[in-house]
């Protein structure tokens, strides 16, 4: 019976934390540096994001270059989903980016 409310329990809070995750889609317009990028809502909205879980050197350090380049490739110009878990401090948004799809680069 205990262990029946206990997994209930946890059940019902992995519920509560998936359901107060917000999800944003967009396209990517600018890339700040190895962890930051700015995403554009179809309603035009500009949206900075910081990456969750990733620590990358500032553009001033050794490779904050490197790291910003190598995030541009990835999702520069390309259509994201960004699931949302938390806000920053500094009012960025904190999430997990997945690429949807790429944009056709002229």
């Amino acid at each position: 019976m205990m262990r029946t409310k206990i997994v209930g329990g946890l059940a019902f809070l992995l519920a509560s934390f998936i359901i107060q995750a917000d999800s944003i889609n967009g396209t990517i317009i600018h890339i700040s540096d190895g962890d930051t990028i700015t995403l554009l809502t179809k309603q035009n909205k500009q949206v900075k994001i910081r990456l969750d879980g990733i620590d990358a050197p500032e553009k001033a350090q050794p490779f904050g270059n490197k790291a910003k380049q190598a995030l541009a490739e990835l999702v520069f110009q390309k259509q994201v989903l960004v699931n949302v878990s938390k806000e920053d401090k500094y009012g960025r948004s904190i999430g997990r980016v997945y690429v949807t799809s790429t944009r056709d680069k002229q």
